[in-house]
């Protein structure tokens, strides 16, 4: 009889399974291994693609802020410019009443000081006058004044006596008279000289308000317009940094424009070049593809998306990575576009199956030729900025019968 094969030991045969257990884990955890730094990486570029349309968003209201910062401060300017006129008229008009009033003031000052000379000197002619009256009647006390009984006597006729009655009389009244007279203008004088001090000093309380208002609008000018100025420095900065948003804004607009022209040329070639026969076998060292089997060219940063970018499409996306560092194709294909291409600059064309086609562009170098097949992952170019750019990257396409999609569908 032929023998009956001997089962296994139960302890061999839990040996058995704990193997195969350990293989499928194995198996298990090197599939998810594999797996898990495509999506790790993954993550990682939707979170930096976000963070970079956060920073782009920021941009913007910076921009805009700036914009409204420029109108304010060019509001306020202008209105401290219409304030600053009427203080400057102000201070015109002020400065011409306070030298108005300082003439009036000098004017008053030379009339007391000549009142005060005039005063002075009928004051001497009062002391003259007096001191001649005096004289005069202390002569006639001393003197032998004739009476007029002798003078009556001794005239040789009533003519003769009536000038010497006169005569006498003469003196004393000439001597009266002009003492008052002396007396009477010196207190015209001296009330003149008391409402001349009275508006001098009027004039000079006047004056002095005056100077002190004028003050006051010339210190308010000069502050207003060291506002005005401090306002216009700043606005000067803020329409510097305007201005250089500005044109950084043009000349991605002048890149966005040629790229937009350069698109649609490619998207002629891409329609007209026929789908890869034979495509080259993929590259075994090729990161493993995504589920719509693409690798990404570069490991990089995804610092411009796809999509409307200033009022133009960016018909893919920018991938910033070290210059010269290879990139790879994301499939395998083969090239049909090699060479320079305006705002490109070095681009490299990969027509794929199914009318898909991927694009690369501003390249240092390119390192494939039209016709070439070109496996998923081969070198085909290295990283520069060529064309217009602003920094080493790579510009990745991605486009279906010509018209460009979001690569990130792809990868």
């Amino acid at each position: 009889m032929p023998r009956r094969p001997r089962s296994p030991h139960p302890r061999s045969r839990g040996r058995l399974l704990a193997a195969v257990a350990f293989f499928a884990l194995a198996a298990s955890a090197a599939g998810i291994a594999r797996a898990d730094p495509i999506d790790q990486r993954r993550h990682e570029l939707e979170d930096r693609l976000s963070e970079t349309r956060t920073q782009i968003a920021r941009a913007r209201s910076s921009e805009q802020a700036l914009g409204r910062e420029i109108a304010v401060q060019s509001d306020a300017i202008a209105a401290a410019e219409t304030r600053a006129a009427g203080l400057g008229s102000e201070v015109a008009a002020l400065e011409a009443r306070l030298a108005g009033s300082r003439a009036r003031l000098a004017v008053l000052t030379g009339r007391l000081e000549e009142q005060a000379e005039h005063l002075g000197r009928l004051r001497r002619d009062l002391a003259t006058a007096q001191r001649l009256l005096d004289t005069r009647l202390v002569e006639t006390y001393t003197s032998d004044r004739p009476e007029l009984i002798d003078i009556a006597l001794g005239a040789e006729s009533l003519g003769s006596l009536i000038e010497g009655v006169e005569y006498y009389a003469a003196l004393a009244e000439q001597d009266s008279y002009v003492v008052t007279q002396v007396r009477e203008r010196r207190a015209a004088v001296a009330r003149t000289r008391a409402a001349t001090a009275r508006l001098r000093a009027e004039q000079a309380e006047t004056t002095e308000r005056l100077a002190q208002a004028a003050a006051t609008r010339r210190a308010a000018y000069a502050s207003l317009v060291a506002e005005r100025d401090r306002l216009g420095s700043l606005r000067q900065g803020r329409q510097r940094s305007l201005a250089k948003i500005e044109v950084s804004r043009e000349e991605w607009e002048a890149e966005a424009q040629a790229l937009e022209t350069e698109s649609a040329r490619l998207a002629s070639i891409i329609t007209a070049s026929p789908a890869p026969s034979s495509p080259a076998p993929s590259d075994p060292q090729a990161p493993p593809p995504s589920s719509s089997g693409f690798v990404w060219p570069v490991r990089g940063t995804v610092v411009s998306p796809f999509g409307p970018r200033w009022g133009r499409l960016h018909a893919g996306i920018d991938i910033a990575a070290p210059g010269g560092t290879p990139i790879a194709a994301a499939a395998a294909g083969t090239v049909i576009y090699s060479g320079s291409m305006s705002g490109y600059g070095n681009l490299v064309v990969i027509q794929h199956a199914g009318g898909i086609a991927t694009a690369y562009a501003h390249n240092s170098s390119n390192a494939v030729s039209v016709g070439q097949p070109v496996a998923q992952g081969q070198t085909i170019a290295s990283v520069g900025c060529t064309g217009r750019c602003f920094g080493d990257h790579v510009h990745f396409e991605v486009r279906v019968n010509g018209t460009p999609v979001d690569p990130m569908g792809y990868l």
